[in-house]
């Protein structure tokens, strides 16, 4: 990771990346030989590069994490000068306008000086991480970081060295608090292994903060409102946020924040700044998180990033965020194309990974691949139980990738009707349920995840011929989303084809055809078995041969026959897209295809729509309500206006 070797790579790779690369490991402390180094380093490598870019002088600089997505121009909003044009630190929110809820995903450095406070802030944040690696003996159990604080049983532990995840952002929100409070503090950040007593929390923050209160704390964490209408009138909503930065400088000789320089300088802040300087954070419009910003308007998991998207999307929170950016239609597949060119590790493996298994990296070698998709009622029955369309959807996706590999295409997965009972349209998600208390659904137009049982679906856009039919709405589909330990379970995970959006991607390309085939038309058997070479004669032909495209339409009651006669480049093509599967799903002595487990078989036969699992959260709601679920989700697709938000 970020070494010269690797760069060359990327660079002699066909598409001729350019790469940089660097050797800072924060004077040792984040060497790439150490288990976490190499993830670390990569957290605080750009506080480093941000402050030498500052030190450049008249340059601006954005940061991203790799999880976001740019879906507008976004310096007209940060130079606009009635909000944000004259602020010098745009940063993100997470759920509070506070210094301990910002994010450090997002960061938007402008008109900076060199030595000024933006440039201190983030030499401190890398000064803090040093401390601990430097001085390990001051943190360790008796050491002078938490020997108070043990002594009056504030805390306890062995205070050994841990890998916290975040930990950047951590650091980072306490500085944030320093420069905000204008005193040395820390409180987000616990340097090694703590346990703190419930009761005793207002103590440990007296404590760390050198004797601010809890409501002291608060209240000089906390940024200045300024809201879109005049005065102070909060059904308006939030324009943005500002607040001065006013860090102390280290005294002479330095020393360790949360021991020697616990709340210092005593008496309020000593900061004498030639050029002041403030940090700002836009409203959700411009950025929101998968998780929600503020109290969680357009909050990625609610659906309404699909219609309504922020300047801005962090996928932080997301459970899947590749899958979520491929059902929002916003996943380049060109990546892929890039990515399968790239030269593979000593041991065979893939140097970088995007939205496709590197197992099928060999199909997108020249372009993307000719694809094979599936519509009509039988490919989008609405099953009230999750199990059964969880099982459903992979015989359906596996029996497809047969086909696909006959034909020498790409299988992509059946969307899902949107008015499936088992979808839940939640009020809160893992990151929300601590300010939504609620496990319930809510009535509205979006379905999302539920986080008992780990499954739920996207809502998006889709080409014409693929929503099922009325009352589901047209133009709209529902992309599946089952959670890693729902997929394992269900042993539905590493399965062959890629995700439906290539569809789209493909028939973007200039001179791309479709073509749309009714299985009733072909004169094939909708049940029992089918050979390949019948396959390959009918939808092999010239007319369906050309077809960039080609979708098969299959009515309800279709029998999913089993396929035999796969030639063996074919069979070992599919073997080789299942991976590490290959021996469970295409056995050699396997004559017909594809050997579906009998669960699977069994959920492709339930008659739709079936019974809900009672201990679903649907479930949960429709009994509590004495609901009919279906009749339900059906009913509000046509009453809810468009773009209500609940």
């Amino acid at each position: 990771m970020m070494t010269q070797r690797g760069c060359d790579g990327l660079y002699d790779s066909p598409s001729k990346l350019s790469c940089g690369w660097s050797s800072w490991d924060l004077d040792g402390c984040k060497s790439e030989k150490d288990k976490t180094g190499a993830t670390e380093r990569m957290w605080f490598i750009r506080h480093y590069y941000l402050a030498r870019i500052i030190e450049l002088g008249s340059v601006n600089v954005m940061a991203l994490d790799g999880d976001m997505t740019i879906n507008a121009m976004p310096y007209a909003a940060l130079h606009d000068p009635s909000t944000l044009g004259s602020s010098n630190f745009i940063l993100s929110l997470d759920n509070g306008a506070s210094a301990l809820m910002i994010n450090n995903g997002f960061m938007y450095l402008r008109g900076c000086r060199n030595g000024g406070q933006t440039w201190r802030i983030l030499h401190e944040i890398l000064q803090r991480e040093k401390d601990v690696c430097k001085h390990s003996e001051v943190y360790a159990k008796g050491g002078a970081y938490w020997r108070d604080t043990d002594a009056q049983g504030i805390t306890s532990g062995s205070h050994a060295y841990v890998f916290v995840t975040a930990k950047d952002q951590k650091i980072y929100q306490d500085v944030l608090m320093s420069a905000f409070c204008g005193r040395h503090v820390i409180l987000r950040n616990e340097p090694t292994q703590v346990v703190i007593e419930r009761a005793r929390w207002k103590d440990y923050v007296l404590h760390f903060t050198g004797g601010l209160t809890n409501n002291e704390m608060e209240a000089c964490a906390r940024f200045d409102e300024h809201f879109n209408a005049p005065g102070i009138d909060k059904k308006a909503g939030w324009s943005h946020w500002t607040h001065a930065l006013r860090l102390p400088p280290r005294p002479v000789g330095g020393g360790i924040v949360g021991a020697d320089l616990r709340g210092l300088p005593e008496g309020g802040p000593m900061v004498d700044e030639p050029e002041a300087e403030t940090a700002a954070a836009p409203n959700a419009s411009f950025i929101s998180s998968w998780h929600g910003t503020m109290e969680g308007e357009v909050a990625g998991w609610d659906g309404h990033w699909a219609h309504n998207p922020p300047t801005i999307s962090h996928f932080v929170g997301g459970l899947d965020k590749v899958d979520a950016m491929q059902s929002l239609g916003w996943w380049r597949y060109e990546t892929e194309v890039t990515v399968a060119s790239l030269p593979r590790a000593a041991d065979g493996s893939a140097v970088a990974v995007g939205a496709v298994s590197p197992a099928q990296h060999r199909h997108f070698q020249i372009g993307l691949p000719r694809v094979l998709a599936l519509a009509g009622p039988g490919a989008t029955q609405p099953w009230a139980s999750f199990r059964v369309s969880v099982r459903a959807q992979a015989a359906r996706r596996v029996w497809l990738s047969v086909l696909a590999s006959a034909l020498g295409r790409v299988a992509v997965e059946p969307v899902t009707d949107c008015t499936s009972a088992w979808i839940p349209r939640l009020n809160n998600t893992g990151f929300g349920r601590a300010r939504r208390r609620s496990r319930y659904p809510r009535e509205g137009i979006y379905a999302q995840y539920d986080e008992r049982t780990g499954i739920g679906a996207f809502v998006g856009d889709c080409k014409p011929g693929f929503s099922p039919a009325p009352p589901h709405p047209q133009g709209v589909c529902c992309f599946p989303f089952f959670c890693k330990t729902i997929r394992a379970r269900h042993g539905v995970d590493s399965l062959p084809g890629t995700h439906h959006r290539l569809v789209d991607a493909k028939l973007a390309e200039p001179g791309s055809v479709r073509r749309d085939v009714e299985w009733s038309n072909l004169g094939l058997p909708s049940s029992g078995t089918l050979s390949a070479e019948e396959i390959v004669a009918k939808l092999g032909s010239a007319a369906a041969a050309a077809a960039d495209v080609l979708v098969l339409l299959v009515p309800a009651d279709f029998g999913w026959p089993q396929v035999s006669g796969l030639r063996a480049e074919a069979r070992a093509s599919l073997c080789a897209d299942f991976g590490k599967s290959c021996r469970k799903m295409v056995k050699d002595d396997d004559l017909l295809l594809p050997a579906w487990p009998a669960a699977w078989l069994e959920a492709l036969r339930v008659q739709a729509p079936g019974s809900l699992e009672p201990d679903s959260a649907v479930a949960i709601f429709a009994k509590s309500n004495e609901t009919d679920m279906f009749a339900w989700r059906r009913r509000h697709w046509r009453e809810l206006p468009p773009g209500e938000v609940i």
